[in-house]
């Protein structure tokens, strides 16, 4: 079987760019399997996948270093019970996907896995102005970049065509030995990415510094105008908000994305419990609770 590991900051639409993934395999007549890493306490990505496949989901911890030791069995597991051709791994947003693709080259896997690739996903926007992140971001966005087969540009269509050629020269630039893909919404395929060698560097033990993660859960339906109050008041650094909220006016819960700039509301027909995972650098989590507290009472 392939393991394809997918990597890339927060928000930059792995989990799009995955369900494209899934579809083309499954156009070509291959069977596959996800394995989903959440930094979070409670994985939202897995109910965006919208195929029936098998996934296994990793909470709460990061891949590249909580769950490092559970790669390998996972994926001998799901090759035993489920014989998928494919198996993508969509890392943490805040893994180094190094120790994931040193954890995918363990004995145990030698005689069942054919090839490892690594793609990764970069929002344009992101990478335009990346160096304006802390140090320890801009090190691990790095990291996430640097050791990819392919590198995936998504979301050009926020960026206008000046910026672009600039972000494009300076990806080239930057990283020129690994070719690239433009994207909107993560529509690609495999075949657009053929096989590349990864570049092996020895892993290292690796952290997250100050990023943290905060989770709250909503008791009642929220107004969306309190809702984006609320946004605008959190502290810190914040990448990314993501989860589900019942919002007045609105008869259906709702999938909730949203980055610094652009917040998503998309009506869904699951029964599920409403909340927000909250991710970023520097963040007070009782002060983050204490703000959606806020945005209850104003409901």
């Amino acid at each position: 079987m392939e393991i394809v590991i997918m990597t890339g900051f927060l928000g930059g639409g792995k989990t799009s760019t995955l369900n494209f993934l899934i579809q083309d395999a499954i156009d070509h007549n291959l069977k596959p399997a996800v394995i989903m890493n959440d930094f979070g306490e409670r994985n939202v990505d897995q109910y965006f996948i919208s195929e029936p496949i098998h996934i296994k989901t990793m909470t709460n911890g990061c891949i590249c270093c909580t769950f490092k030791k559970d790669v390998a069995s996972q994926l001998h597991s799901i090759y035993l019970e489920h014989q998928p051709d494919i198996i993508f791994i969509e890392c943490s947003g805040l893994a180094h996907p190094l120790e994931v693709y040193d954890a995918c080259l363990t004995p145990v896997l030698t005689p069942i896995v054919e090839r490892v690739r690594m793609l990764g996903v970069i929002d344009a926007s992101v990478y335009d102005q990346k160096d304006d992140y802390p140090e320890d971001i801009r090190n691990l966005i790095k990291e996430q970049t640097q050791f990819c087969s392919h590198l995936i540009l998504n979301k050009i269509d926020l960026i206008d065509t000046t910026r672009l050629l600039y972000i494009v020269n300076k990806l080239e630039a930057d990283y020129p030995g690994i070719p690239y893909v433009l994207t909107q919404f993560g529509e690609v395929t495999l075949n657009e990415m053929p096989e590349q060698a990864v570049i092996e560097q020895q892993s290292r033990p690796t952290t997250h510094g100050a990023l943290t993660q905060c989770f709250h859960e909503f008791n009642k339906p929220i107004k969306q105008s309190a809702l984006i109050e609320g946004l605008k008041q959190l502290e810190g650094h914040i990448y990314r908000v993501k989860g589900f909220v019942e919002v007045e006016g609105i008869d259906q819960p709702c999938i909730m994305q949203y980055v610094p700039g652009h917040l998503e509301l998309k009506p869904c027909q699951m029964d599920m419990p409403s909340y927000l995972v909250v991710i970023g650098h520097q963040l007070c989590p009782k002060k983050v609770m204490h703000t959606f507290d806020d945005v209850e009472m104003a409901s």
